[in-house]
């Protein structure tokens, strides 16, 4: 009996060992990854605070210091499209470019420059957190090997001019508006019965300032930290676009990590994005007050107001059904079922 129970502590002893050293040869096996995520953006904004904060130190942590992300603002590493390339090619693992620039490389996203798709960023982020921006993925996987692992924002666009306060569509007719060189911003202030000019963003404060241009469209984070309030004296919420950013990953890449290393870098990216959104929205309160302060008068639209600008693009919407057929009207579809 005696000898029996040793044999079997001995048993237990040696599957111990094996069991311990194939944990530390598993731990071992683990490899160590880095990776950049890089952006255009300045380091103040939400995107920039919340990867530095978040992304970099959930990896890091969750993986015991062998899954490392860095982060680049300004684009020091270059321009989104230049990023966005790199990406494709592999030459780049992560990138955070504008959902403008995404459509650039794959024309379904251009859903997000559609007017009134989205009637506010909390509708907005329902539809790209769920189907709408699954399906975004998909299809940018498919065709250029990149994943979007979350969708940031920098709020909706809003519109500021400095000839007088804006309350319907009419009040826009013949003003000179910047817009982005995009062909559906491009319809919808001419939709709006405006002047739309397409023009460098670097540009936009002179022109501005010297009345080459009557006023601008961007949301209240990015119209008050570029200090265009200063060369505006209105503001209005017009809320007619959504202004995305993203966390892109070559696919290729992504795929060769680790399974846990990827639920890793998804969980990192989605509280990534909920801190991103928590700054947005604590922001633009401050924002505007600080606008309001110096002098811009902030308009906020009434629901009856509001609706005579979504009336007015109607026919851009129904253009772009037109024109991309069946996958236009599956994407405007899954955009209206988050509307409520």
């Amino acid at each position: 009996m005696k000898k029996s129970a040793k044999m079997v502590l001995a048993c237990l002893i040696v599957c111990f060992v094996f069991t311990a050293c194939g944990i530390a040869s598993a731990a071992e096996d683990t490899p160590k990854v880095s990776a950049t995520f890089c952006n255009m953006l300045a380091t103040d904004h939400p995107q920039s605070v919340a990867a530095a904060k978040v992304l970099t130190k959930e990896v890091s942590e969750k993986t015991g210091g062998k899954f490392t992300i860095g982060v680049q603002f300004n684009g020091a590493l270059g321009s989104d499209s230049e990023t966005v390339e790199a990406t494709i090619m592999g030459n780049m693992y992560m990138t955070g470019p504008s959902a403008a620039t995404l459509a650039t490389v794959d024309k379904n996203w251009y859903i997000l420059d559609i007017p009134y798709v989205f009637i506010s960023k909390e509708h907005a982020r329902k539809a790209l957190d769920g189907e709408l921006g699954k399906y975004l993925s998909d299809s940018l996987e498919k065709s250029r090997g990149l994943i979007c692992l979350g969708y940031g924002e920098s709020g909706m666009r809003n519109l500021s001019n400095n000839k007088k306060e804006i309350k319907s569509v009419t009040d826009l007719a013949g003003m000179k508006i910047r817009v982005l060189e995009n062909k559906y911003h491009l319809a919808t202030f001419k939709a709006f019965g405006a002047n739309p000019t397409a023009m460098a963003f670097g540009e936009v404060y002179t022109a501005m300032q010297t009345n080459q241009i009557n006023g601008q469209d961007n949301p209240v984070a990015i119209t008050y930290t570029s200090k265009f309030y200063e060369v505006q004296k209105y503001y209005s919420l017009t809320e007619h676009m959504f202004c995305g950013n993203t966390v892109v990953v070559n696919a290729k890449w992504f795929h060769a990590l680790p399974a846990s290393y990827q639920k890793v870098l998804r969980d990192a990216v989605n509280n990534m994005i909920k801190e991103q959104r928590r700054l947005i929205d604590a922001n633009e309160a401050t924002y505007l007050n600080k606008m309001k302060e110096a002098g811009c008068k902030i308009t906020t639209l009434t629901g009856e107001q509001k609706q005579s600008f979504v009336k007015a693009t109607q026919k851009v919407r129904d253009d772009f059904a037109a024109e991309f057929g069946k996958e236009g009207k599956t994407m405007l579809d899954l955009a209206e079922k988050y509307k409520k």
